[in-house]
């Protein structure tokens, strides 16, 4: 006798239940196959349902059906469908609905963006985007729904490009320096590729995995790279002096082992008070509060201080209320000049290709003159300086009362101008731009679940 399959017994014993219960109850059993694994199935404006196996089949028993009922398939990446079964049609013991789901593709006819006005760019039901991330390949996404998570691909015209299947512990996500993009968990990472056929790049794949200790020593300390210099930035002082008040950034030519200083940042003000505290016996807080953040890589050189500042740039990692917070001076990479926004110094510093200093601008706009006269630093400023590598711009960000500004970053000047207020978006999440677009994580409606906006602002 042939082994049957274990969808086949199951299939089998949920029919037999059927006989069995007649007299008690009617129940009619649904099932079929939809071609993928993970689809979420259930009926509508009941919590009764779902989810397809590996082989996109599924089984789903309906109890005392007495009018007409609405079936919903949902999957992150495909098209919803509704299936309506009659009367007539529940009077069965059995019912075989089998289909292929469809992708889906958002289109840019389908999503006007508006100047000056936020449009979702990306939302399904029963899915909330946990985070996402941009490269020239496109916008990559963690979602999730009850059935597992997935990374998604899409392209910049919105569409839906591949669909990888995560565990559920993956939930962030990390551009490097070199622009490609890391999978990340507590404890292990991936890097996002394509392999390519031709001209052709194919669906997104898991590549290089490694433990997050070993990752953070190779990527933590990495600032920018041009195609002639390598930048690694440290922050000096950890448990010991300094708490992240100053910033060492050195450069390695291309094929020579040799460091060099591009530039020491540091908060001279900070730094005198924290000596002045250390001296009359008032830092054990400091100090306890940085030993949060600090493990026994020590201080001085790579830090794992720093790592967990740099791998987690759009989160506040701060904890503890004492210790003071590390500065904030960062460096890009464009093309093959380099830019420091030197906050401390209130300058911007720019670099050629050789990383050698070839002029400055001075920047007031993180700060306001008191009444006494001094420039102190702004209540509503985030500390956050945004990028668009595409079109090679530097945005500003502020937040007043959790509604968020962005302003434009005139290099030549030092001077901002305001391109965008998000009034009706309270505490919006990961501001991103790209190519003249911005991007940002919002929670929807009355749930907890979050979509993907965009906005045009250039």
């Amino acid at each position: 006798m042939k082994h049957k399959s274990y969808y086949s017994i199951l299939l089998l014993a949920a029919c037999l239940t059927v006989s069995l219960n007649a007299t008690a109850q009617h129940k009619t059993v649904v099932y079929g196959n939809v071609g993928v694994s993970n689809v979420n199935i259930g009926i509508v404006n009941t919590r009764t349902g779902t989810s397809s196996n590996a082989k996109g089949q599924y089984i789903l028993p309906l109890f005392n059906p007495s009018t007409t009922v609405k079936l919903y398939y949902s999957c992150i990446g495909y098209q919803d469908t509704l299936v309506s079964l009659s009367p007539k049609q529940l009077q069965r013991d059995s019912i075989n609905i089998s289909f292929k789901m469809r992708p889906k593709s958002y289109a840019l006819s389908e999503v006007t963006i508006s100047e000056n006005k936020p449009e979702i760019a990306y939302h399904e039901k029963m899915v909330s985007l946990e985070t996402f991330e941009i490269n020239e390949m496109g916008i990559y996404l963690i979602a999730y729904q009850n059935s597992g998570n997935a990374l998604l691909h899409l392209s910049f015209d919105l569409d839906t490009l591949s669909v990888l299947p995560i565990a559920r512990k993956y939930n962030r996500l990390y551009k490097d320096v070199f622009g490609q993009i890391h999978l990340m968990s507590y404890d292990s990472t991936y890097q996002i590729g394509h392999r390519q056929l031709g001209n052709t790049y194919l669906d997104a794949e898991l590549f290089y995995g490694m433990s997050i200790d070993e990752f953070y020593y190779i990527m933590g300390d990495n600032a920018a790279v041009t195609d002639s210099v390598f930048v690694i930035a440290t922050y000096n002082g950890c448990c010991c002096s300094g708490q992240g008040q100053e910033i060492y950034y050195h450069y390695f030519k291309r094929g020579y082992p040799k460091s060099h200083l591009l530039e020491h940042v540091f908060d001279q003000e900070m730094l005198n008070f924290m000596e002045n505290q250390r001296k009359l016996g008032g830092l054990n807080g400091f100090e306890k509060g940085a030993s949060l953040a600090c493990s026994t890589t020590g201080c001085g050189g790579f830090s794992d201080y720093y790592v967990h500042l740099m791998m987690r740039p759009r989160v506040n990692l701060r904890k503890w209320s004492l210790a003071p917070q590390p500065i904030y001076d960062p460096l890009f990479a464009i093309g093959d000049s380099l830019v420091l926004f030197n906050f401390e110094a209130d300058k911007n510093e720019y670099f050629d290709k050789n990383a050698q200093l070839i002029g400055e601008t001075p920047i007031k706009f993180h700060r306001f003159l008191n009444w006494n006269g001094k420039w102190l630093m702004k209540s509503g400023w985030k500390r956050e300086v945004l990028v668009d590598r595409v079109r090679k711009e530097f945005y500003a960000v502020f937040e007043d009362d959790g509604v968020m500004s962005i302003s434009k970053i005139d290099l030549k000047t030092g001077q901002t101008k305001l391109v965008a207020r998000l009034s009706d978006f309270h505490f919006v999440l990961l501001p991103t731009v790209n190519d003249g677009i911005l991007y940002f994580m919002y929670h929807t409606g009355s749930t907890h679940s979050k979509a993907l906006y965009q906005m045009k602002i250039a």
